[in-house]
């Protein structure tokens, strides 16, 4: 996985490379055919911008001006499109989509010029796949996919085998911001064996160039260099100094990761360079964070300031979200290596930037940085904290990753299962032709007796899927307590025992513990019981929060319950414990007042001498269970470590009632 800067850059350069590629496309188109898609009036702006963006900028504005005094709406959207190419390479979207939203009116049907509506049907196909392209964290969702697939529809009826390569180029985009590496290699494999048939030297480079920016993340058996050396070998002689700038900057960012710094340097070098000839700011601020990057490898602390400064003084004026988190995260870095005296303000300069961007990955970026920072100075405890919420959100966007992945796969397997549905469609339409054509042949009788053997076997298919899917449920049934939907005893039994097993046969660590609510009859007796079981809801919720991939807990009968740690040792869980009753007392239970002042006792036993079979261990854990129910409840025994807080808890809970209760 690469590291977090890396990542954050990655996602924003594919955006740009991919939109890039759906905007120059349309030159190639116009070489071929004025109906092949796009505007021969773009092809000078378009590769203008491959040498100078602001060049193309300020030609394309000035053309847009000449059409729309000459009334040429054909002309005047094609140049719209052209200018939102450009002004998104360069990391402008927000106008580009300003200037997407001028071209929606000057898409519909001109009846001056439009024969039958269908240029016009093309104009608002083109303009589609840009929005989607533009548009910022699209999701791949259902209606997504339906429109892709209406839209990969629409240019098989028109011919224009162009646009359907920019649409396998709007699933690259989208799949990159899902971190769906292999599924965004294929679609860019596709893309560029298109543009391979069509001619078109731009869409096929930025194909190359971004595969060879994913390479080491989908194997690491891939030659990324050779993906860039044909991109670059496929501009041949014309002007691409903007272009060729990117692709040595990604290809820096490629032989950084693989270790190769001497080779990285001279490619950012390279980037940096053609970006300061043409005076192309955001590429410029991309080569300062390469070379800083670099510096850092290299230990070369002065050096990697250096850079990682310029590119904050450049992100000043041009406003980028990710660069400013990655440059002053290299600032923070630099200082710790150096240990210069205004570190500690580089710091918060740094988590300040936390406050603009919500999103784990960034935060996580940033709570590392400022935990070596904090250690470098000396202030071991807002070090430690700062690694803490590393730690968790880092684990919260590995959730989100994993939620993502869950989603699309559900995405996935509702379009095959509607693909499925049309070919059951297809095929019955297709056996009702055979049987007309059969009866005209007078084979009517044997069409008749093959039809309905075949029914018979799809409808016995179809009972026999549903008895296995019943049984499926029931089996979930049978292991799920009804109420909370967690394992219930039996399930987390077999689940210990289990584990249990397995920490015996490998010798590894093995805590559980028994929990059990306080005083939870008075919560029944005064506020019901429907109050209560809302109350083990509110706890199972709060549990599941706190559970590692490898725990599990489940209802053990009534309001107790099994926790179950495998590789944990005991006095490890009175952080459990605590965090654990930290969430519960944040949980809003309807019925109760708030705050609501339900606690719990737990009881913790590890596997070791006495404890050799989990009947034992289980009943050591309910021994301390009580113990903890003796001492006044609302804490925890049977680890070496409860802390003071837990036990001025529990001496205080002992003596004065719960809100709850009362």
């Amino acid at each position: 996985m690469l590291p977090a800067c890396q990542t954050l850059a990655l996602r924003a350069s594919l955006a740009g490379w991919l939109v890039v590629a759906a905007l120059v496309s349309p030159v190639a188109a116009s070489a071929q055919s004025a109906q092949a898609g796009g505007h021969p009036a773009m092809a000078e702006v378009l590769n203008r911008a491959l040498d100078d963006p602001q060049a193309a900028l300020t030609l394309g504005r000035q053309r847009v001006t000449l059409a729309r005094a000459g009334s040429d709406r054909d002309t005047e959207f094609w140049m719209h499109l052209a200018l939102a190419g450009v002004l998104v390479q360069i990391d402008r979207p927000a106008e580009a989509r300003e200037v997407l939203a001028a071209a929606q009116p000057l898409a519909v049907s001109d009846p001056g010029s439009d024969a039958g509506g269908q240029p016009a049907m093309r104009r608002k196909l083109w303009l589609d796949v840009y929005n989607r392209l533009a548009a910022p964290g699209t999701a791949m969702d259902a209606d997504f996919e339906a429109a892709q697939a209406r839209s990969r529809a629409a240019a098989r009826d028109l011919g224009d085998e162009l646009l359907a390569c920019n649409i396998e180029m709007v699933d690259a985009v989208i799949y990159t911001e899902r971190d769906a590496s292999d599924q965004t290699w294929a679609s860019l494999e596709a893309t560029e064996r298109c543009a391979g048939r069509l001619g078109d030297v731009n869409l096929q480079t930025y194909a190359l160039g971004t595969m060879g920016l994913l390479a080491s993340r989908v194997s690491a058996q891939l030659p990324a260099q050779l993906y860039f050396e044909r991109a670059i070998a496929l501009l041949g002689n014309q002007p691409a100094r903007h272009k060729r700038a990117w692709l040595h900057d990604d290809l820096g960012w490629s032989l950084l990761d693989r270790g190769e710094l001497v080779a990285a340097r001279s490619s950012f070098k390279l980037a940096l360079a053609l970006a300061g000839e043409i005076g192309d700011l955001s590429s410029v601020m991309r080569g300062h964070e390469g070379m800083a990057e670099v510096s850092l490898k290299l230990n070369d602390a002065a050096a990697a300031l250096h850079h990682a400064r310029e590119s904050l003084r450049l992100g000043g004026a041009q406003g980028l979200l990710f660069r400013p988190v990655t440059a002053q995260t290299q600032v923070v870095e630099a200082m710790t290596l150096l240990k210069q005296p205004e570190l500690a303000a580089e710091i918060e300069r740094l988590r300040a930037i936390a406050e603009s961007d919500p999103s784990a990955l960034t935060g996580a970026l940033i709570a590392r940085a400022a935990a070596r920072g904090y250690q470098a100075l000396g202030r071991h405890s807002e070090a430690y904290a700062e690694l803490e919420r590393y730690l968790e959100l880092t684990r919260i966007d590995d959730k989100a990753r994993r939620d993502a992945e869950a989603q699309r796969l559900q995405v996935r397997y509702e379009s095959a299962r509607r693909e499925a549905e049309n070919i059951d469609l297809r095929h019955a339409a297709e056996a009702a032709r055979l049987e007309l054509a059969v009866r005209s042949e007078r084979q009517r009788a044997l069409i008749a007796a093959v039809l309905a053997l075949l029914l018979l076997l799809a409808a016995g298919g179809t009972y026999f899927g549903h008895a296995l899917q019943r049984r499926r449920r029931l089996a979930d049934l049978a292991l799920r307590d009804e109420l909370t939907n967690l394992p219930n005893r039996r399930a987390v039994l077999a689940f210990a025992h289990e584990q249990f097993a397995l920490a015996q046969r490998l010798d590894l660590p093995f805590a559980l513990a028994l929990i059990d609510l306080d005083h939870f009859k008075q919560i029944n007796d005064r506020h019901g019981h429907a109050a209560g079981d809302r109350a083990l809801q509110a706890f199972g919720n709060a549990a599941v929060g706190i559970l590692r991939g490898q725990d599990r807990i489940g209802r053990w009968g009534g309001e107790e319950w099994l926790l179950v740690m495998p590789g944990t040792r005991a006095e490890e869980l009175g952080h459990a414990f605590e965090r654990l009753r930290h969430d519960l007392s944040g949980q809003a239970i309807d019925g109760l007042p708030q705050p609501h002042g339900i606690t719990f006792s737990m009881g913790v036993a590890e596997r070791g001498a006495g404890t050799d079979t989990l009947d034992l261990l289980i009943g050591e854990a309910d021994r301390q269970l009580y113990l903890a129910k003796s001492q006044g409840r609302n804490t925890i025994c049977g680890t070496e470590r409860e802390t003071a807080a837990t036990a001025a808890t529990a001496a205080t809970a002992a003596t004065a009632a719960t809100p709850a209760a009362t």
